[in-house]
């Protein structure tokens, strides 16, 4: 009799501090527990629920699957004088056009918009003559190759942040007094000096175009001083208006004198939790970059079964009569289909680390518009995605922001670009007479960076946060595709796209944990040493299936030794100028005639 397995019970609160106490009572059966041991005899009884928890916590292999669904406003009309494209557009003009070509005998620009398939994830389009098969004439665009239906306008990657960028050059316009802002990405928050009265007292408001993440009560630290004083305490935020609580920082003005803290006056700041501890406390600021760990072909796109999203699809029948070509068809302005993607290769996390230097707890979806059909990219030298964040977005003075003009390296992606020529169909219809060129981004491959998010990083709370998520910018190449928005050469109107979307596939825990290397085992090697505390602090990562009180955790289906985590994921092509944000909308309240 006796106990050979060595039970051990540990409170809750000791394996995880949010973690509940339970009261466990043991029923300690008198049983034998001990037999005589046959030779060549080896069976044991196997709980099949433990072996499943142990094989779950030691995998490392992720298979990520996600749901997208695509929603995308067909904006921006124009002609083309590239006849392939002219006779496969939604028209706008039909009637007119036909009635003028019949009248006059002469050819007359057919104003309409490029259709969905220009944009879909999947390409449908694999039939249509004079275009993606030749016509009578043995013209086409391209021929379509319907195994290749889901990579000719988008690739999907798996990837994930690997490092920091503290050097990134960043430009922002300040909404309310328009001034422009440049920065460097590990500089901190950028900010623009506005005076003004709150509370009868007199108040220096730091006006920023960004989030700024800062609470009253903590500090920041400016990056010019007065009389030898960089770092102030916040007061209070916003200025009473709706939302502004995220973009204003107030501090008292104490009486400052000269020039410092005049209107206009320009900088940047660093917030810092605690002001006896600033050493440990002041964040950091980057965008961090991303590594890509699959290739283009890994990817697997089909159809989400019995999925479209609530916009339907919109679509006409263009005549015989109505069309350039005097063939008719079925156009589509704009689809609704959903999308499922998996991964045909295993994502092996083990010797991955994080941009933080840490067990990774997030991958990426990365989407990178492909554009093989060449309806894209500008022209010449300016062929190439731009890339800039949420801050970007927004009209300046009715037009596209500087940051996204042509000749701005800083927007630049820099990506691998490809060409084609379609001669004689393109002879003479380019720059100058020459033929056109068709631009389209090669496919990027594993271990190819890219970069991300704008984020913040505190080593004393242990936590990212994310400022500004980066879009990719695409814009119609001219010579392709005239609309009224991309006359301007030189900074045109486009579609705005979000390349990346995290996986969450383990969880940091949401409170910190402290400990002396002396006296605490197990102190994991991506801790932070506190010269403060003179103390290790850091985050555990829950297993696999743990979810605390507050709903922290994962819980995925894991199969054949491997996890397969979910994502349901909204994705946005975005007519430049349009409502670009999530909005919240409140009713206004109901008033009773009589009051």
């Amino acid at each position: 009799m006796g106990n050979s397995k060595e039970t051990r019970i540990v409170l809750g609160s000791l394996r995880y501090k949010s973690a509940p106490d339970t009261t466990i009572g043991l029923k300690v059966p008198l049983i034998q527990t001990f037999k005589e041991n046959i030779e060549f005899d080896r069976s044991l009884n196997v709980e099949l629920q433990q072996v499943f928890n142990d094989e779950r916590q030691k995998s490392t292999i992720f298979r990520p699957t996600g749901k997208f669904t695509l929603l995308f406003q067909n904006a921006y009309s124009g002609s083309t004088n590239y006849v392939p494209l002219e006779n496969n557009l939604y028209y706008l003009n039909a009637e007119l056009a036909a009635n003028l070509q019949c009248i006059s005998g002469t050819s007359i620009p057919w104003t309409g918009l490029p259709q969905y398939d220009e944009f879909d994830f999947v390409r449908t389009d694999y039939n249509v003559s004079g275009y993606t098969i030749p016509n009578s004439n043995g013209e086409y665009h391209r021929l379509f190759v319907p195994k290749s239906a889901s990579s000719y306008n988008w690739n999907f990657f798996v990837s994930y942040a690997f490092e920091n960028d503290y050097n990134k050059n960043l430009s922002a316009v300040e909404p309310k007094s328009g001034i422009n802002l440049n920065w460097v990405s590990g500089d901190g928050i950028p900010f623009v000096v506005n005076n003004t009265t709150s509370r009868g007292l007199d108040i220096v408001a730091l006006r920023c175009p960004v989030k700024h993440g800062v609470s009253v009560g903590e500090f920041i630290k400016l990056s010019f001083n007065y009389a030898g004083l960089d770092t102030f305490q916040v007061f209070s935020l916003g200025d009473e208006t709706a939302g502004s609580e995220e973009y204003i920082v107030n501090i008292v003005n104490v009486g400052f004198l000269g020039n410092t803290f005049n209107n206009g006056v320009t900088g940047t700041f660093k917030r810092i939790i605690d002001i006896e501890n600033p050493n440990d406390t002041i964040s950091e600021y980057y965008v961090r970059r991303h590594k890509i760990l699959t290739n283009s072909q890994d990817a697997v796109l089909v159809n989400a079964g019995f999925e479209q999203n609530i916009f339907g699809k919109k679509k006409k029948y263009e005549s015989s009569g109505l069309t350039p070509n005097r063939v008719a068809r079925v156009s589509v302005r704009e689809g609704s289909q959903a999308y499922t993607l998996t991964f045909n290769t295993d994502i092996d996390i083990a010797p991955i680390l994080d941009n933080q230097k840490r067990p990774i707890s997030e991958l990426f979806f990365t989407v990178m518009w492909k554009g093989y059909f060449g309806l894209m990219f500008g022209y010449g030298t300016y062929s190439g995605i731009k890339q800039g964040y949420g801050f970007n977005l927004p009209l300046v003075n009715g037009n596209s922001s500087n940051w996204w003009a042509l000749i701005n390296s800083n927007s630049n992606t820099n990506f691998q670009m490809g060409s084609y020529t379609n001669p004689p169909l393109g002879n003479g219809l380019g720059p100058g007479g020459t033929s056109i060129v068709f631009n389209y981004v090669q496919s990027l491959k594993k271990d190819d960076t890219l970069d991300g998010d704008l984020c913040e990083w505190n080593n004393y709370q242990q936590t990212e946060r994310v400022i500004s998520n980066l879009y990719h910018k695409l814009t119609y190449n001219p010579y392709v595709f005239r609309t009224g928005n991309n006359t301007n050469f030189a900074n045109p109107f486009g579609y705005y796209y979000r390349p990346h979307f995290p996986i969450t596939i383990r969880e940091y825990s949401d409170y910190i944990e402290t400990g002396d290397i002396q006296e605490v085992a197990g102190i994991p090697d991506y801790s932070y040493f506190s010269e403060k505390d003179d103390a290790f602090i850091w985050r555990d990562l829950y297993e696999y299936g743990y979810i605390d009180s507050n709903g922290i955790g994962v819980n995925y289906p894991f199969l054949n030794g491997k996890h397969y985590p979910y994502e349901d994921i909204i994705f946005r092509i975005i007519p430049e100028g349009t409502n670009y944000l999530d909005l919240i909308l409140i009713n206004d309240p109901v008033v009773d005639p009589c009051e």
